[in-house]
């Protein structure tokens, strides 16, 4: 059994392969939610996930790294990540760019001095960045940028911006997933701006082949498995691109999403081979195939994969109504 331990907001993150592409997942896949992770002291096999560090207070980081040492106990257990020792976004960034391979570096605001590259910008630590910020190009345009934070962020960040486009004017973001001993492409999204979240909706054929390649061929497998070995996590997804052939590495993301959409007919690509990929990877885990789970963790789950069935079918309503009114004004 596979007991994935997340932030009670955001444990829609394997939703879509769970509900939709690999039902069959649901035998061996639980979500846990943090303040119920105390339920895992009555699991005697299974592997243990946990994700979702960054989003931990100081307070709860330590009720959990506790919680790990017990489980460790466990000869049947395994666990991926280590609340604690795992590391997050600054410490792996700080230390990339320290030995070396990272091009770029990260400050904390009080840290900063006149070695700073800009242009600049500002992020927290903590969760994701959904909106392009701006870049900061000197040292008063960061200085005013910092004091209109105004406690907004809970721990930001300071990073030196890097990238360059493509011959064809495009910037690249690759991800890889790490699932316990594998390691697989997810994705190669490509965009105009410098600030790549995902690809233009209708992308190019050479793209699309460009895309098709990374996934198949996988060939960063060596240099990620390093990297996430040097962050000691054995789960998540690694965003980075290439400068000179080399790795850049911009987070690791300990509860990424494998999959977004719920399926449509208006689906511009076949999903199923991406569930595959992640589910056979976690089924894969040592003592995944254990069946035994306590009745409160079963309980829930089923409470949470409810709720996450409502807001998918929810989410799909949307996307079927908005693809059919823009046929419609086309017409």
């Amino acid at each position: 059994m596979i007991f994935y331990v997340t932030h009670r907001k955001h444990a829609y993150t394997q939703a879509v392969v769970l509900l939709y592409h690999r039902t069959d997942l649901q035998k061996s896949f639980r979500l846990v939610r943090y303040e119920d992770a105390g339920l895992l002291r009555a699991v005697r096999a299974g592997v243990v996930i946990w994700s979702d560090m960054d989003r931990l207070t100081a307070d709860e980081m330590q009720q959990a790294a506790r919680l790990s040492a017990e489980l460790a106990q466990q000869a049947g257990l395994t666990q991926l990540n280590h609340p604690a020792a795992s590391l997050q976004r600054f410490e792996l960034l700080r230390m990339l760019h320290d030995q070396g391979s990272n091009g770029f570096r990260v400050f904390r605001p009080h840290e900063l001095d006149d070695t700073i590259r800009y242009p600049v910008f500002i992020r927290d630590e903590v969760g994701a960045l959904y909106e392009e910020p701006p870049l900061l190009h000197d040292r008063p345009a960061l200085d005013a940028a910092l004091a209109m934070l105004d406690g907004r962020l809970v721990r930001p960040m300071v990073v030196e911006m890097v990238g360059t486009p493509g011959p064809d004017g495009y910037f690249r973001k690759y991800a890889a997933f790490r699932v316990g001993d594998t390691i697989y492409a997810q994705h190669c999204a490509m965009a105009t701006s410098w600030f790549v979240k995902n690809s233009a909706e209708r992308p190019l054929r050479a793209h699309l082949d460009e895309i098709r390649a990374y996934i198949a061929a996988n060939p960063h497998a060596v240099q990620v498995m390093q990297v996430f070995e040097k962050a000691r996590m054995q789960y998540g997804r690694i965003d980075y691109t290439l400068a000179d052939g080399r790795l850049l590495v911009f987070e690791i993301n300990s509860n990424p999403t494998v999959l977004s959409d719920p399926p449509t007919r208006f689906a511009s690509y076949d999903p199923r081979p991406f569930a595959d990929r992640h589910a056979n990877a976690l089924l894969a885990l040592p003592q995944a195939s254990v069946p035994e789970s306590p009745p409160a963790i079963d309980a829930a789950h089923r409470a949470a994969l409810a709720r996450l069935r409502r807001r998918y079918e929810f989410k799909r309503l949307k996307i079927v109504c908005r693809k059919l009114l823009k046929r419609g004004k086309a017409r």
